[in-house]
């Protein structure tokens, strides 16, 4: 299934190795989900610094690291893996979602990880 992302806020990833990032997934048939990716340095560095003995976020999801590919590889291998449900949260569909940008469906959707980028750095 194809998709596109949006970040909620800019995309200001430092390390890719050590951090986390809210996105937007929408999917071809209009559903948008919400999640928030983080790494495991970044949870193991969050833990510390609360002096957390566990960890939990709604809708997380762990990645290797947060770079374009590796955010684009990660959802599609959620998608085709078929957990994507139970990972994000729906929040809506485009219209309702994205009406102050007048997008009506996913053809109008803006990815901010641009599909030539994924493939040209494969």
């Amino acid at each position: 299934m194809k998709f596109k992302v949006r970040f909620p806020a800019p995309y200001q990833v430092i390390d890719v190795y050590d951090d986390n990032l809210d996105v937007n997934i929408i999917l071809e048939n209009d559903d948008v989900y919400f999640g928030t990716l983080f790494t495991l340095t970044n949870i193991a560095k969050l833990m510390e610094k609360n002096r957390e003995i566990y960890f939990w976020s709604t809708d997380m999801l762990i990645v290797k690291e947060l770079s374009y590919q590796g955010i684009h590889a990660a959802l599609q291998a959620i998608l085709n893996e078929g957990y994507f449900n139970s990972v994000f949260s729906k929040i809506g569909v485009v219209n309702d979602i994205y009406s102050h940008l007048e997008w009506k469906d996913f053809s109008d959707v803006v990815s901010e990880i641009k599909e030539q980028f994924i493939e040209r750095n494969k």
